[in-house]
């Protein structure tokens, strides 16, 4: 038959590491404590800053009533927690979906060790880690597990606690860019346009057609590309000689195609014939 392991994460297994070394002068009440996890005897078990409480069903008639005592944190300690959170924007990241990078716990003392653990129970047994109370700590264990978050509980500051103390680091390490206001900029003097391009020496060259247009348009590709040809000459000679709207005015310019130009005719005349 095989059992359930406590202590699947590596802050689950350094909980069950510190219970192990508090119990290795009686290893039997760590088997008693599994046993009791797998009967389903430890009930109402709360994690509070640095306690652990929980009733155990035992042999009596009444459930025994076990503490588990671990210390805080101070400020300085939060202070390289949260440090070493806010090293790596995937600590955080990995401790809301449940994980708690191993770098946060390396040489930070996040994680009780075994004399820092202080069982208090009330049942009749005087040893210093009785099986009711290592029951508890198992069920513990399988708590952590589920929830980094409560292995910062028990150290002493709550989810929301962190969360702010991680959100106020980063926006004190956040330097806004440099810049103005916009009532600032608003209010500045309108600075000049810089002087337009110059027009191009000449006349820009049309794409040849790709395809001849259909029978039916009643024009070729070659007078297409003479139309094309004679508006970008029109366009440029608008473009040089920087003239007013008054006169820009069909035939007003020079250089104008004549040919090109009765296509233009001829194409109005057309579309006016087919309406």
């Amino acid at each position: 038959m095989t059992y359930p392991t406590h202590g699947r994460t590596w802050w689950g297994k350094a909980w069950v590491e510190a219970l192990t070394a508090r119990a290795r002068l009686d290893p039997d009440r760590l088997i008693h404590g599994r046993a009791y996890v797998r009967g389903n005897r430890v009930h109402d078990l709360v994690i509070t800053p640095g306690a652990v409480g929980a009733l155990v069903s035992g042999g009596g008639p009444r459930p025994y009533s076990v503490i588990i005592n671990v210390p805080v944190l101070d400020a300085a300690g939060w202070a390289r927690v949260f440090e070493a959170m806010s090293a790596q924007v995937g600590h955080v990241a990995a401790l809301l979906a449940g994980d708690l990078a191993p770098g946060v716990g390396a040489e930070l003392d996040l994680l009780p060790g075994a004399g820092d653990l202080r069982c208090v129970c009330s049942c009749p047994d005087q040893a210093e880690l009785c099986k009711h109370a290592a029951a508890v700590c198992y069920l513990t264990a399988d708590l952590l597990d589920a929830d980094p978050f409560a292995v910062l509980l028990l150290r002493g500051r709550m989810r929301d606690e962190v969360l702010d103390a991680l959100r106020d680091r980063r926006q004190s390490a956040w330097t806004p860019p440099s810049g103005m206001l916009a009532r600032e900029a608003f209010l500045r003097p309108v600075a000049p346009l810089p002087p337009p391009a110059p027009p191009p020496a000449q006349p820009g060259v049309p794409v040849p057609l790709r395809a001849a247009p259909p029978a039916a348009a009643g024009i070729t590709s070659a007078e297409i590309a003479r139309l094309a040809a004679d508006a970008a000459a029109r366009a440029w000679e608008l473009l040089g000689a920087a003239v007013t709207a008054g006169d820009v005015l069909l035939g007003t310019l020079g250089g104008v195609d004549p040919a090109a130009e009765g296509l233009v005719v001829d194409a109005e005349f057309s579309a006016d014939l087919t309406q």
